[in-house]
C-alpha cells in the first residue's frame, strides 16, 4: 500500500470503477478541489506504464476539469495509493457502497459555523460549487431553533416540516408549532399562515407586489416553494387593494355607459343563469381595409421568397389579428341593455362576463344593486351553518327525522324524484359542514356527528344489526333522529344556485321551529369576509342611510366591519341564514329547473371526488 505522487498525466480512469453511471456534480467538485486541494488521495493499479485510477474517480474527473480551467498543469503530482489489479473490483465496489453523505443536520451547522466565521453566501457558494440560493436556504434552517436542529439529528423531524417552520423567526413558536402540528409540514404552514395571504393567490396577483409593498404590505418569503412564493402579512390590505383596483375597472365601464356592472372578488354565482351577449361585428373603415390589404400581401410575397416559416410573417400576422379583434365591438343597443360582470380569477387575471341585464329580474335575496352583499364563498359558508343548526333541530326531534325518510323515499320511489332534488340525501353520505372557525366564534352548536359518535360509541362494527335490534325504542328513534340529521343538506355551493333541494330544505328548517338566531350571531368575521361597499350597501337596507353614509367615511376596513356589526339590530341574520331564504318563488316553473337541480348535482359530486 505503498504512496507515490505521479504525474496527472500518468492518470487514467479504470474500466474496473464499479460506479459505471457517470457521477453528477463534478463542477462543484472542482470548485471544491480548487479551495481545499485533493484532501483524500486516488487509489490506483499499474498496467502498461499507466496508473488506472479505480477509487477517487470523481476527484480524478474534478482534476481534469481544473485542468481546462487552467488551474492545475498535466504534469503537477497528486498522491495516489498503489494496489494491485485484483484488489481494484472489491476495493472500488467497497469505497462506493460504504460511502455516506453528510447528515442533513451536521450539514446546516456546518454551513452556520463558515458564516459566524465571517464567510458570506457567495463565498460559501464558490467554495463547494453550490448555487448561491441553495446556500441561503442552509442558513434559513440553520436559524431554526437549536432543539429542532436536534430533533432533524435524531430523525424525529423531517426536512419538509423544518422548512416550512423558517416561516417565523420566533423560536418559541416554531417549538410551539412544531408540537402542535406533530411534526405535519401541511399542519405547521397552515398554522403559520393563518392570517396570512399567499403572494400565489389570485388577489395578491391581482393587485401586484408593487401596489402592496407601495401601502406599506410586508411578505414572508417561503425560501422552500416554487418560484418567488411567499405570504402577504396583512390579508386586509390585500382585499382592499383588489376591491379598490375591481372598483376602477368597474368604473370605466359605467362610464362607457353599460346598464349593470358588477364587481366583486369571487366569480358571481349567478351567471350561468343569464344570457350572454357577445360582440358585434362592424365593417372596417377605409384605412382598415387597406392596411389589412397590404399585410395580406405582404405575407403572401414573404411567404413565396422565403417559406411560410419565416419569422418576418409572425408580426405581421399579429397586427392584422389586431385589426380583425378591433372589428368586434359591443354596440351600444347592447351596451345600454347589458350588464358586465367582474371578477379576479385564480391566476390573478381579470375576470369578465357580458350578459342580457335589462329584461331580468334581481335574483332574490340579493341587495337592490347590482352587486351581491355575499361573496360567494361566504353565501356558502352561511348555508353551512344555517345546515348545522337545522341537523341539530332535526336530530332531537325523531318524529319528525322519520316523517324525512318517509317523505324522501315516496317522493323517489313513488313520485319519480330524483335523490339530488331531496334535501335529505337518502344514500348515507355525511353532508359536510365545516367552516372557519372564527364564523363559528358566537356560537355553541356542535357538529352532529360529534354528539353521535359520542352517544353511540357503544355500538358495534361486527353485531351491529342485533345490537340495534335489542335497543330501547326510544334509543332507535334517537339513532334513527341523528342519522338523518347527518343527511340534511341545504348548502348552496359557492358558483351555484338554489334549486328544488333548497326549497325543500327551508320545509325542513320550518319544521324544525328552530330559532337561528338564537343559536347563531354574527361575529366579527363574517363582515371582515364582505366587502366595503357590501357593507355601506346593508346599513342603508338594515339601519338606514343616514347611518350608512356616517360610515362611509371611516377608511379602515377593520374599524367599518366593528362599526357595521355594533349598529345592527339585535337577533339580525344575514339573508341566506333566515328561514325561508330560498322558498319555491311564486311561477315556479319545474321544466326551468331542472337544468339547475342537474348542475347543482355535478357540482356537489365534483366536491366529493375533490375531498376524496
Amino acid at each position: 500500500m505503498a504512496i507515490i505522487h505521479p504525474k496527472l498525466s500518468q492518470l487514467r480512469l479504470s474500466p474496473l470503477n464499479q460506479r459505471r453511471v457517470k457521477p453528477s456534480a463534478i463542477e462543484a467538485m472542482a470548485d471544491d478541489l480548487a479551495a481545499h486541494g485533493l484532501i483524500q488521495n486516488l487509489v490506483a493499479y499499474e498496467e502498461d506504464g499507466l496508473l488506472w485510477v479505480f477509487a477517487g474517480g470523481r476527484r480524478y474527473r474534478g482534476l481534469k476539469v481544473l485542468v481546462k480551467r487552467k488551474r492545475v498543469k498535466l504534469s503537477d503530482t497528486f498522491p495516489v495509493e498503489l494496489r494491485t489489479k485484483e484488489e481494484a473490483i472489491e476495493l472500488s465496489f467497497a469505497e462506493n457502497f460504504q460511502r455516506e453523505d453528510q447528515h442533513p443536520a451536521d450539514s446546516i451547522r456546518s454551513f452556520a459555523a463558515m458564516r459566524d466565521a465571517g464567510m458570506d453566501a457567495e463565498e460559501i457558494a464558490a467554495r463547494f460549487g453550490q448555487a448561491v440560493s441553495f446556500v441561503y436556504k442552509m442558513l434559513r434552517l440553520s436559524a431554526l431553533a437549536p432543539a429542532l436542529i436536534d430533533l432533524i439529528a435524531k430523525g424525529q423531524l423531517s426536512l419538509e416540516a423544518a422548512r416550512a417552520l423558517t416561516l417565523t423567526d420566533d423560536h418559541a413558536q416554531q417549538v410551539k408549532v412544531a408540537k402542535a402540528a406533530n411534526g405535519q409540514a401541511h399542519a405547521i404552514r397552515r398554522l403559520l399562515t393563518t392570517d396570512k395571504v399567499a403572494t400565489t393567490s389570485g388577489a395578491f396577483l391581482f393587485v401586484g407586489q408593487d401596489a402592496y409593498a407601495a401601502k406599506g404590505g410586508t411578505i414572508t418569503p417561503d425560501l422552500f416553494s416554487q418560484g418567488d412564493a411567499g405570504y402577504a402579512d396583512q390579508p386586509e390590505l390585500v382585499q382592499e387593494l383588489a376591491e379598490e383596483k375591481l372598483d376602477g375597472i368597474a368604473d370605466e365601464y359605467r362610464a362607457i355607459g353599460w346598464y349593470e356592472v358588477r364587481a366583486q372578488l369571487d366569480r358571481p354565482y349567478d351567471l350561468y343563469m343569464k344570457g350572454s351577449i357577445y360582440p358585434a361585428t362592424r365593417e372596417p373603415t377605409d384605412a382598415e381595409a387597406e392596411r389589412f390589404a397590404a399585410i395580406e400581401a405582404e405575407i403572401e410575397a414573404i411567404a413565396e421568397a422565403e417559406g411560410e416559416d419565416s419569422a418576418r410573417i409572425e408580426p405581421l400576422s399579429k397586427e392584422r389579428d389586431a385589426i380583425n379583434e378591433g372589428l368586434r365591438d359591443f354596440n351600444q343597443q347592447q351596451v345600454v341593455i347589458g350588464g358586465v360582470a367582474l371578477w379576479i380569477s385564480q391566476d390573478g387575471t381579470l375576470g369578465k362576463s357580458f350578459y342580457r341585464a335589462k329584461a331580468e329580474p334581481k335574483p332574490k335575496g340579493t341587495s337592490t344593486g347590482p352587486t351581491p352583499l355575499y361573496s360567494n364563498s361566504l353565501c356558502a359558508d352561511l348555508s353551512r351553518i344555517k345546515t348545522k343548526i337545522v341537523q341539530e333541530a332535526v336530530a332531537a326531534d325523531p318524529a319528525l327525522a322519520l316523517d324525512l325518510v318517509l317523505d324522501s323515499l315516496a317522493g323517489q320511489l313513488l313520485h319519480g324524484a330524483h335523490s339530488y332534488q331531496m334535501a335529505l340525501e337518502v344514500q348515507a353520505k355525511t353532508i359536510t359542514t365545516t367552516v372557519a372557525d372564527e364564523l363559528m366564534a358566537t356560537s355553541d352548536v356542535r357538529p352532529v356527528e360529534e354528539t353521535m359518535a359520542t352517544r353511540f360509541a357503544s355500538v358495534p362494527e361486527e353485531g351491529r344489526f342485533e345490537a340495534i335490534r335489542a335497543m330501547a325504542t326510544d334509543d332507535k328513534m334517537a339513532l334513527l333522529a341523528g342519522l338523518v340529521a347527518m343527511t340534511v343538506d341545504g348548502t348552496v355551493f359557492a358558483g351555484g344556485s338554489p334549486g328544488k333541494r333548497h326549497h325543500h330544505f327551508e320545509q325542513i328548517a320550518r319544521a324544525t321551529g328552530v330559532d337561528i338566531a338564537a343559536r347563531w350571531s354574527a361575529p366579527i368575521a363574517l363582515f371582515d369576509k364582505m366587502r366595503r361597499a357590501a357593507m355601506i350597501d346593508l346599513l342603508r337596507e338594515e339601519v338606514g342611510a343616514p347611518s350608512a353614509e356616517n360610515c362611509a367615511s371611516i377608511k379602515k376596513k377593520a374599524d367599518l366591519a366593528v362599526n357595521v356589526s355594533g349598529r345592527l339590530p339585535a337577533n339580525w341574520l344575514p339573508a341566506p341564514m333566515k328561514i325561508g331564504a330560498f322558498d319555491e318563488p311564486e311561477g315556479y316553473d319545474d321544466a326551468d329547473m331542472d337544468a339547475e337541480d342537474t348542475e347543482s348535482m355535478m357540482d356537489d359530486e365534483m366536491a366529493d371526488d375533490e375531498m376524496a
